[in-house]
């Protein structure tokens, strides 16, 4: 042991550079078998006789990863890009977005799937002075609800439809439902690339109505350019979070009242405020290009 309060001084540079290339070794063979993380414990043990280190605390590791601004107890999830056309494809929707063509609609379109209809079993207890709300932990599951929705990118307004499946099925129903509303004038329809938007009897039907249909694929992974998912943030938060239901259908029938609220009273088109890279760029291309 080193003399002194401070024996933190007693660990020399190379002492420290093994603590920070042991933490940050990847793909090396586990040294305690199954564990896929090792803790900050683990890792003096681990430390201990490499190098210039006979043995050194947890306590001390965990220092030198604080100083080295090391936290191996965090990780932050990334995608892969795996489109080779993703900026093509961005592009054209951003450009939709941007410069709409005249005299047509552009359509967001995409599925919230799985909603639950959850029945609490116990009322909830109502905000009170000094108690914030409180809900019971335990609830009735009554089955999934799936919606689809279009969002109007121009007024804001939401054409939805629930039902108990989401297949090509439901999906061509809810298109010609939303066609009913609309049969003169020409579509642009924003889709992802989910299974049951490529199958081939929903493209014949798109087909069929050209040139009055046309389709935009999103890339993949490229969700955060469709603007129906805002509209989607927003019904949860503001109808489907705290929310009780006792059936499939009572779930049905409070999701459809609230599109018709929003349509009523909140409808409004999105201004993003996104502004990361692939859609600034975009943004001066086209600015520049308008200019």
């Amino acid at each position: 042991m080193c003399p002194g309060r401070d024996a933190r001084r007693c660990f020399p540079p190379q002492a420290r550079h093994v603590v920070v290339s042991v933490a940050c070794q990847q793909g090396r063979e586990r040294d305690f078998s199954g564990v896929s993380h090792d803790s900050v414990r683990d890792l003096a043990r681990l430390v201990a006789g490499r190098g210039e280190v006979i043995t050194m605390s947890p306590a001390t590791v965990q220092r030198i990863l604080a100083e080295m601004v090391r936290k191996p107890h965090r990780v932050r999830y990334w995608l892969t890009r795996t489109d080779p056309e993703f900026e093509r494809k961005m592009e054209e929707i951003i450009t939709l977005y941007l410069h709409p063509p005249r005299n047509s609609r552009r359509l967001c379109i995409d599925e919230k799937t799985g909603i639950h209809a959850l029945e609490r079993r116990y009322p909830t207890l109502p905000m009170r002075p000094g108690q914030i709300e409180r809900r019971e932990f335990e609830y009735i599951r009554h089955g999934v609800v799936d919606l689809f929705a279009a969002f109007d990118v121009h007024t804001g307004q939401v054409f939805g439809q629930c039902y108990t499946h989401h297949s090509n099925v439901e999906f061509r129903h809810f298109l010609r439902g939303l066609r009913a509303r609309d049969p003169d004038r020409r579509w642009h329809l924003i889709l992802d690339n989910a299974s049951y938007h490529t199958k081939p009897e929903v493209l014949e039907w798109c087909a069929a109505q050209r040139p009055r249909i046309t389709l935009h694929w999103l890339p993949y992974h490229g969700s955060w350019l469709n603007q129906v998912e805002i509209w989607f943030s927003i019904l949860s938060r503001t109808c489907l979070r705290r929310a009780s239901m006792g059936s499939t259908r009572e779930w049905r029938d409070v999701i459809h009242r609230f599109l018709a609220t929003w349509n009523a009273h909140f409808a409004h088109p999105f201004q993003w405020t996104y502004t990361g890279k692939p859609l600034a760029v975009s943004h001066r291309q086209f600015d520049l290009a308008a200019a």
